[in-house]
């Protein structure tokens, strides 16, 4: 009996941290760290001030917590979406897409991420290599680079993306952004492939 109730306590207790992560996370999503409020996010999980404060000492605790939640959804997207079955083109830009709009209206947040996955670095290694383990098996799958390239190729196409978040202007939309990114980074791939031989053939 006394078992039971701690693992009913227990998984209450999961399902209120989680209701506040989420709504943190679309707090910190709508405005910058310094204007949220912790009581706003309490209000929005529907539970009091101090219990946010139960599972979450600091507004920092808090902010860390909704920021690693979002970046795991985030690789969790990207993993369905390069599981798709679609063209690779499409299969690219869906990927390419899902990282756009996570940071499109915030590039900020590059900024941010890059701090925090210096400070928890165990943490961040795992979800790059998920995220680039995905993009790899699109690559393997449709056979769009040799297995010694497909590291590289990956990160070239991230590298891609991270290009776009910086450097688009305010009204520009990221659909437009990831079907110009896949086109230019499958170009890449294509000279990649044609001119080792285009060597061969001159050398023969």
């Amino acid at each position: 009996m006394t078992r039971q109730f701690s693992v009913t306590h227990a998984a209450r207790q999961q399902v209120k941290r989680d209701r506040i992560l989420a709504a943190a996370t679309a707090v910190f999503a709508e405005r910058d760290f310094h204007q949220v409020h912790v009581s706003e996010v309490a209000s929005r999980a529907g539970v009091g001030k101090g219990t946010v404060y139960l599972y979450f000492p600091t507004k920092d605790d808090l902010h860390r917590g909704a920021l690693e939640a979002s970046l795991q959804r985030l690789a969790a997207e990207v993993e369905r979406a390069a599981d798709a079955d679609a063209p690779p083109d499409a299969v690219l830009e869906e990927i390419v897409l899902r990282i756009l709009r996570f940071f499109w209206r915030r590039p900020h947040l590059l900024t941010l991420v890059q701090r925090y996955e210096q400070r928890y670095e165990r943490a961040a290694r795992e979800r790059r290599h998920r995220v680039r383990q995905a993009i790899e098996r699109v690559l393997a799958r449709h056979r769009l680079a040799r297995a010694s390239q497909r590291g590289l190729a990956a990160a070239f196409l991230l590298g891609l993306a991270r290009a776009a978040i910086l450097e688009h202007r305010g009204e520009e939309r990221p659909e437009i952004f990831a079907r110009r990114v896949v086109r230019l980074y499958l170009r890449g791939l294509e000279r990649a492939v044609e001119l080792p031989a285009r060597r061969r053939r001159m050398a023969g």
